[in-house]
């Protein structure tokens, strides 16, 4: 299924975990937000604008699957409540620190990323929501990711090239010092842990490798690397890609990609090539991917805002 959900380029994709219906969200360079839901007959497609710059990063907590979170360059974060229509503004940082990307520490603490170099703690629930800022890279934070298990532990990757693993516990404002750090010879466009045990990491960067890492010691030092070549340049009109995990599996991960026929990547922490999903309705570059946590749902996000969905 291939369908126009915005008119600008998709910068942010989730799918949502309902079981019984297909509905993939997408956030634009201009602040849309859109769903599309499938039908019986006919699509379902809605569209809101409820930031007013790039909207950066989408996310649905499995145990709120009614709200939709969303993070923009416009400095805010939201919360959605589609059956209402409504976008509530949680959170506001500094100006123009915009926002990159964000997750979840244990109790209910976001951490957030910024396009200054910057990471936010905020308690949306608290009266001063922001409750620690801290410098931890020289440029943009495009992603920021917590440990499945050792919630202290988070994952950042920056355009400075760098991916840094840090312990929250012995963070400190003046030298924050990273457990380990993992080096690309261009910018760093993405790093995620593997979603179960968090043992595994891939790494995507601008250098044209997909970096997966097959084990992290107790002290946080990242070992048995693997360097995958992979066309990562997609220009100033597509997204970056952002490789991400199959949920529920530390063996396999996706990707967009390049190559003709246009298609959606699949590989293993060994960096086989295992799966290639296409289809004739496929012709564009889907620079953004993301998985049904439970079902086999495959969507794609591609720069003329339309959603590729593989079920």
């Amino acid at each position: 299924t291939v369908q126009k959900v915005l008119t600008s380029r998709i910068t942010a994709i989730a799918v949502h975990p309902s079981l019984t219906a297909t509905i993939v969200f997408v956030g634009d360079k201009l602040g849309n937000f859109g769903f599309l839901k499938l039908g019986t007959g006919e699509n379902v497609v809605e569209a809101y604008r409820p930031h007013t710059s790039g909207l950066m990063c989408l996310k649905i907590r499995p145990d709120e699957p009614q709200k939709i979170y969303s993070g923009s360059y416009d400095d805010t974060l939201r919360c959605a409540d589609i059956e209402r229509g409504i976008f509530d503004e949680l959170f506001r940082c500094a100006p123009d620190a915009g926002v990159m990307h964000f997750d979840w520490m244990h109790n209910k603490t976001m951490i957030v990323s910024h396009s200054n170099g910057q990471v936010s703690f905020v308690d949306t629930r608290a009266e001063e929501k922001q409750t620690g800022v801290y410098d931890l890279h020289n440029r943009k934070v495009r992603t920021i990711d917590v440990h499945p298990t050792n919630s202290s532990w988070f994952l950042t990757g920056s355009t400075d090239a760098q991916v840094k693993l840090w312990d929250c516990r012995m963070l400190s404002k003046q030298r924050p010092t990273p457990l380990s750090i993992l080096t690309h010879n261009r910018s760093c466009t993405s790093a995620f842990f593997s979603p179960v045990e968090g043992n595994r990491i891939v790494t995507t960067s601008f250098d044209d490798t997909l970096k997966i890492v097959n084990d992290i010691s107790k002290s946080g030092e990242m070992k048995q690397l693997v360097s995958l070549k992979h066309n990562n340049f997609t220009g100033r009109w597509l997204s970056p890609f952002k490789a991400v995990w199959m949920p529920g599996c530390d063996e396999l991960f996706l990707v967009g990609s390049m190559e003709y026929p246009r298609r959606i990547e699949v590989y293993s922490n060994q960096g086989s090539l295992l799966c290639k999903l296409m289809s004739d309705s496929v012709t564009s570059v889907s620079s953004l991917v993301d998985v049904h946590p439970e079902r086999l749902v495959v969507a794609g996000g591609n720069s003329s805002g339309r959603v590729q969905i593989f079920c």
